[in-house]
This record gives structure tokens, C-alpha cells and sequence, in this order.
């Protein structure tokens, strides 16, 4: 009986401490808290910050940009519209009030023209940006703080990375915490459950 005891005692004190051991970030929702754009030699770059750690995120071409929930269309300038979608993440205070503004930002650099605010519900954030025309695109993530980084190449030939009409981007959301803390308590109840079978058989 003992054993069984310092077992479970064992098992809990394991899954709390991999749930400490996770940055705070990662149990709240991130909040979008800047969003700006910048010029630099061969790319223009489009930096989307958070409070919290960098969310679940998908970057795609598409042909036509939409609002959230409403469905109506929604225009930038440029002729390639690239659409940037966070997953678990807010652009709002707990009060309802933005947690940045403006919504819609243009800052006239040679491939990225516009930059706008497309849906905050439920917590999914969704933005568009207008390019000038369809080019090759690099996501990142960055730290202190967590940003997302898409860099916009104006050098070289035209074209978009994923291949296709489509313009699909790999995926390059964070989900290493989730996966490791997930994975440690499911260790731990698996050693207790195998201890304790040995256990009884012995008995």
C-alpha cells in the first residue's frame, strides 16, 4: 500500500512540475500588441508582436481577403493579398478595448503596400497584407519578446514559397511546450500504471 501511495504522490508532483516548468505565456492566450512594418536591404518585413508566447499561425496567399464572421470582402492595396491567421491569440484587453492600434497601417515600402486587421473572435486573429504583387515569403519566430516575422523578398525572381497557384506557406506555429508537457504526464501515468500491475502480480 505504501508503494501504491508513493506512486501516485510520485506521478502528481511530475505532471505539476512539468505545468510550472511551462512559461506563463504558454497558459494564458497571447495577446497581439504591436503590429508594424519596415524596409530592409532585398526584403520588406512585417513584425506581428505578442504578449505571451508566438501562437498557433498559418500564412497563405489567397485570392480575395475576407472579414471575420461577416464574410464581406475586404480590400488592400497591392495586387497579392497574403493572408496571416493566429490561432489562440487575441487583439483585445480583457475589457473588450484593441490592444493595439491603428488597424490598418500603410507603410508604402516597395512589396508590402498595406497591412490590415481582419478578424479578432473567439480567439482567432486574422490579418491582411497587401504585396504588390505575389513574391517569395519567409516566416519566422523570434524572442523577447515573441514576434512573428514575415519577410517579404524585393530582390530576385517572382513567385511564392509552398510552390503552386495556391501559395500555401509551411506551417510555423509553436506547439514544443504542449507536445513536452503533454508528453511528461503521459509518462508518468503510464510508469505508475506498469508499477502497479508489477505490483499486484507480486501480491
Amino acid at each position: 500500500m505504501r508503494l501504491v501511495r508513493t506512486l501516485v504522490v510520485t506521478s502528481l508532483v511530475t505532471v505539476v512540475l512539468a505545468l510550472a516548468a511551462a512559461p506563463a505565456g504558454a497558459q494564458s492566450t497571447p495577446t497581439l500588441v504591436d503590429v508594424r512594418a519596415g524596409r530592409h536591404p532585398g526584403f520588406d518585413r512585417v513584425v506581428f508582436e505578442f504578449q505571451g508566447a508566438v501562437p498557433e499561425h498559418h500564412v497563405r496567399y489567397v485570392d480575395q481577403l475576407v472579414e471575420d464572421g461577416s464574410g464581406r470582402p475586404v480590400s488592400v492595396a497591392g495586387a497579392a493579398d497574403l493572408q496571416v491567421v493566429f490561432q489562440g491569440a487575441n487583439a483585445h484587453e480583457e475589457d473588450g478595448s484593441p490592444s493595439l492600434s491603428p488597424r490598418r497601417l500603410s507603410p508604402g515600402l516597395p512589396a508590402v503596400k498595406e497591412v490590415t486587421q481582419v478578424g479578432d473572435f473567439e480567439a482567432v486573429v486574422g490579418y491582411g497584407i497587401g504585396i504588390d504583387r505575389r513574391r517569395p515569403v519567409t516566416v519566422s519566430t523570434l524572442s523577447g519578446p515573441s514576434r512573428l516575422v514575415i519577410d517579404v523578398a524585393t530582390t530576385g525572381t517572382g513567385g511564392s514559397t509552398g510552390g503552386g497557384d495556391t501559395g500555401s506557406l509551411p506551417f510555423t506555429g509553436s506547439r514544443t511546450r504542449t507536445l513536452l508537457i503533454t508528453a511528461l504526464a503521459l509518462a508518468a501515468t503510464g510508469t505508475t500504471v506498469l508499477l502497479l500491475a508489477r505490483h499486484t502480480r507480486a501480491a
